[in-house]
């Protein structure tokens, strides 16, 4: 069990939305995270993509995960309008530790599995499976994630590589940069073949919240070769 009185928030948090933590939520613990991100330009009715989710540990290095996201762009072909039940993600998620001290500190390395679909007419979802590798030190942070996703719509199937390092000002205050990257392996002609997300980042625990944010740019939802300005913004609890 990861101390739930570490001062960094535990290694079972982490300081951005893109990546995946190595560690497991402490037993019995639970964690909400709501989120914003803020992108433009954008697709239709995405510049605003709230979300919220809520993970709960359990024995065994296990943790539990759902909730659900705004991704929006979606146009009901009977109306022409923007379908609210088209925008909405929700997702499932299941990760276990693999290594990792019980003081979270050093080299720790976990998996995940997230299920996730879009709309409710009918989507058979995707499925994307994580390796997360961290290295925790005291006043420095690194985090190594790949993903390899099938979605079960079409024949598509992607590979996605995130990053990130910090440095911790006080354990409290961390301050880094993030980044991810899609490319994709099999996809449809006119499908964009690549995405990348990527800005500075910063993070601040204060007992059991935590605050962080990113200020970069993303190409998600534009055509190839275009980027928008994101802002992302989340704030977590644990009880």
């Amino acid at each position: 069990m990861i101390d739930a009185t570490d001062p960094t928030g535990g290694a079972y948090t982490s300081p951005t939305l893109l990546f995946i933590p190595a560690a497991a939520v402490p037993k019995w613990t639970v964690r909400v995270i709501g989120s914003t991100e803020v992108q433009s330009p954008a697709d239709v009715d995405a510049k605003v993509r709230p979300g919220l989710g809520a993970e709960l540990g359990l024995p065994g290095g296990i943790t539990l995960g759902g909730g659900t996201s705004w991704v929006g762009g979606d146009i009901n072909a009977t109306t022409n309008k923007t379908d609210f039940n088209l925008g909405l993600s929700p997702y499932g998620q299941v990760r276990v530790n693999i290594i990792g001290r019980p003081d979270g500190r050093g080299f720790l390395l976990g998996a995940s599995a997230t299920y996730k679909f879009v709309g409710f007419e009918g989507d058979p979802g995707e499925m994307e499976f994580a390796v997360s590798s961290q290295y925790r030190g005291r006043s420095f942070e690194l985090g190594l994630q790949a993903v390899i996703g099938k979605d079960f719509a079409t024949t598509d199937a992607d590979g996605e590589a995130h990053a990130y390092a910090v440095y911790r000002v006080i354990p409290q205050l961390a301050i880094g940069a993030a980044t991810q990257i899609r490319k994709g392996l099999v996809f449809q002609p006119g499908e964009t073949t690549y995405d990348v997300i990527g800005g500075a980042i910063a993070s601040l625990t204060l007992g059991r919240f935590q605050v962080g944010a990113l200020g970069g740019a993303s190409t998600i939802g534009l055509n190839q070769g275009q980027a928008g300005g994101l802002g992302q913004f989340f704030l977590s609890a644990r009880f």
